[in-house]
């Protein structure tokens, strides 16, 4: 998560989580194993990818369906087609193919844009979780994992985000809250199920930069709740996510020892 990853204070908070963990191992165990290294089997990174693909698709989907914003913003689409034209050499004229190009191109090159997942997830679905699971259930390990890693975010929710978009924080600050449980509970699925951290990354990381680099440029403000309904920390986002959340606690049963 987070909302602009060229921000220098935004890159410390998201690999202070990477450097808590690599402290605590090397400090207690001298080295840094169990942090889930290996790359394990690749149907989970691919379900991960295209799962918070479809998360960030169905929340701005049911946004733009129901009116709580519009689509889609031809100042995005304009800024788009330069951008494609000047680093990729691109002339692409059709608003529908600037679109396919853009989400193409976050889905593949756009994820070494959002490594800052890979700090955030080496320090909470690397480290924590598999701690946590070793004295809690699954369910307790999610609560626990999920408000830890939503509660993180607050600040840049309330000092950055809101006053950013001009609006109240509180209301996202809870919305952040659920979404962060939701979220938190499939990436753990993924981490304990494959038993690698690299799912997680990769969710995590496509989740932000479809969000942050597609969705949240295509959507038009229409009235004083968009900024609410839409967006990474925004309601929809929040009910989607507890939905897909829900189906894989659902799941537990089927993880390693039926945690």
């Amino acid at each position: 998560m987070g909302d602009d990853n060229r921000t220098g204070g935004l890159f410390i908070m998201q690999f202070a989580p990477l450097v808590a963990a690599f402290i605590t191992k090397l400090a207690f165990q001298r080295n840094l194993r169990g942090l889930g290294w290996k790359w394990g089997k690749i149907r989970y990174q691919a379900a991960a990818w295209g799962l918070a693909f479809l998360i960030s698709l169905v929340s701005f989907v049911l946004v733009w369906i129901l009116g709580f914003g519009g689509f889609y913003n031809e100042a995005f689409i304009l800024e788009a087609q330069t951008g494609l034209a000047k680093s990729f050499g691109m002339t692409i004229s059709s608003p529908w193919l600037v679109m396919l190009a853009v989400l193409a191109l976050n889905g593949t090159l756009g994820l070494f844009v959002a490594f800052g997942g890979i700090g955030e997830e080496l320090g909470w679905r690397g480290f924590l979780v598999p701690e946590l699971v070793k004295h809690y259930t699954f369910t307790q390990t999610c609560l626990f994992s999920g408000v830890i890693w939503s509660v993180y975010h607050w600040p840049l929710i309330y000092f950055h985000l809101a006053p950013r978009l001009d609006v109240s924080p509180w209301p996202l600050l809870a919305f952040s809250f659920f979404a962060g449980v939701a979220l938190s509970t499939i990436m753990a699925w993924f981490r304990l199920k494959s038993g690698s951290v690299w799912p997680a990354v990769i969710f995590h990381m496509t989740l932000n930069i479809n969000n942050q680099g597609f969705y949240e440029g295509m959507t038009v403000k229409t009235s004083w709740i968009t900024h609410y309904v839409s967006g990474e920390h925004g309601l929809m986002l929040g009910l989607v996510a507890t939905a897909f959340g829900y189906w894989f606690w659902r799941k537990h049963a089927e993880l390693p020892e039926s945690h």
